[in-house]
Parts: C-alpha cells; sequence; structure tokens
C-alpha cells in the first residue's frame, strides 16, 4: 500500500481557502485556487425565501486599498463583511494581486515596524469603480492611504459617499483620504496618533476612543480597535442609528 504525501498548510493558504466561503472537494491547490477566485468573484445573489421571487442581490461594499495597506485590518474587514452576507469588493490601484504589510510594534524600535503581509486581489481599479453600486466604503491603513491622495478618482470616490452621506470607515492612517476629498472642520474624528496634528490642522476635533462615529463616518486609531469599529460600521450599513462614541479628548 502507497504511503499518502503529507500535505502542510500555512496560514497563507488557510486565507485562500477562507476567502471562498467554503471548502471545495479536490486537491489543495485546486482549493486555493478556489479561495482566490471566490474573493476575486464576489457572491452575486443569495437564494429567495419564495420561489416566486427572483433572487436578492447581496449588497456591495467598497474596501478602497492601494499597494502596502495594512494587512490586517484589510483582511478583518473582508471577513467580517462576508460573515454578514454582504460583498466585499476591494479597489485598488491597478486591478492585480497588491501587496499588503504588517504594523506592529517592537520594544527596541521607537517607530511602528513594518514587515510584508499577505497579498490581496484588487476586483477593480478606481477608474472602473461605479460608486452607486455599492452601500458603503471601508478604508483601511498602512501605507495605502498616502498613494491613493494622489489618485484623483481615488479621491473623488471618497467625496462620493460623503456627499451622499453614505457610511464610510477609515481606519489608523485611513482617514487621510477622508480630510483630502471633502472638508472635516468641525467633525469628530480620531486616527492614528502619528497623524493627529495632520486631522487637527485640518479642523476636525481629535477624540482619543477605539471608535467614534460621527454622523455617516466611522473612524479608529488602528487594528487593536476592529473590534469596535466594524460593528459600528455594520450598524450604519443595517440603517440604525449609531450615538456619537467618544472618550476623554487626549
Amino acid at each position: 500500500m502507497q504511503q499518502q504525501e503529507k500535505i502542510f498548510w500555512t496560514r497563507r493558504d488557510w486565507l485562500g481557502v477562507m476567502a471562498a466561503g467554503s471548502v471545495l472537494a479536490g486537491s489543495p491547490l485546486a482549493v486555493l485556487q478556489a479561495g482566490e477566485a471566490g474573493l476575486q468573484a464576489g457572491g452575486k445573489e443569495e437564494p429567495s425565501e419564495h420561489p416566486s421571487q427572483p433572487p436578492k442581490k447581496k449588497k456591495k461594499v467598497l474596501i478602497a486599498i492601494g499597494e502596502f495597506s495594512e494587512a490586517l485590518e484589510t483582511y478583518y474587514m473582508v471577513y467580517r463583511l462576508m460573515e454578514e452576507n454582504l460583498e466585499p469588493v476591494v479597489v485598488g490601484p491597478a486591478a492585480k494581486r497588491l501587496l499588503l504589510v504588517v504594523h506592529d510594534f517592537d520594544p527596541q524600535y521607537t517607530n511602528y515596524v513594518e514587515y510584508k503581509g499577505y497579498g490581496i486581489e484588487a476586483r477593480l481599479t478606481y477608474q472602473q469603480v461605479q460608486p452607486a453600486e455599492y452601500a458603503g466604503l471601508l478604508i483601511p491603513g498602512g501605507r495605502g492611504p498616502e498613494q491613493m491622495r494622489q489618485i484623483k478618482e481615488a479621491v473623488e470616490l471618497v467625496g462620493y459617499f460623503l456627499d451622499k452621506n453614505l457610511p464610510v470607515g477609515a481606519m489608523c492612517h485611513g482617514p487621510q483620504m477622508v480630510w483630502a476629498a471633502r472638508p472635516v472642520k468641525g467633525r469628530s474624528m480620531t486616527c492614528f496618533p502619528g497623524i493627529r496634528a495632520d486631522l487637527e490642522l485640518a479642523g476636525a476635533k481629535f477624540v482619543d476612543a477605539p471608535v467614534v462615529v460621527d454622523d455617516n463616518l466611522v473612524t479608529s486609531q488602528g487594528w487593536p480597535d476592529l473590534p469596535h469599529f466594524m460593528p459600528a460600521f455594520l450598524k450604519l450599513l443595517a440603517g440604525k442609528k449609531v450615538k456619537k462614541k467618544e472618550s476623554k479628548e487626549s
């Protein structure tokens, strides 16, 4: 009897599987390819409870990134949307596999460190997006927003969601895109502390809190705040009122 070959799965492999939403029968390579395809194509419709009615289309949410956006923030947003039966659509400067990065803190350094993270497929470019098809917008942090501010269509996209008073969630360095797109004078916001000066010079009120909700805008300081950030964004997306959340000012 021939001995079966051992198969070793890495965390990157499992990410590919989870992106598909299910494990398909077949070889490990086929499963991983299906995972990539699942995130790239996205779910289009969900079955109707009544056979006579047409299937419901899933509500779609844009996740706007650049090269070197933060990995944990990006994938957490993707998977939380999928868990809520929503369709995440990743948009970037190019419709290709973009590299994400890991930002963390090491006590031997006085600033945060950056490592290579996972890749993720951007389905659309900023020039291709039709914003009216989407119910909300999420902007992870990392170095992506620095690149995105240089793309006219990316700035216009953020402005569209702000003008329409649709849910916008920006985390860490993501709020840079908010004040690049529209005035923020008088708004309550938070961000990564390293760009607090930029936020205040733009006229917003910095709030030292894990999540700050100001009308249609949800902001957080970084990936440790994700368990506070996504519930607030999802409530807005569901049309529920979210009370303005603030803690003491720093």
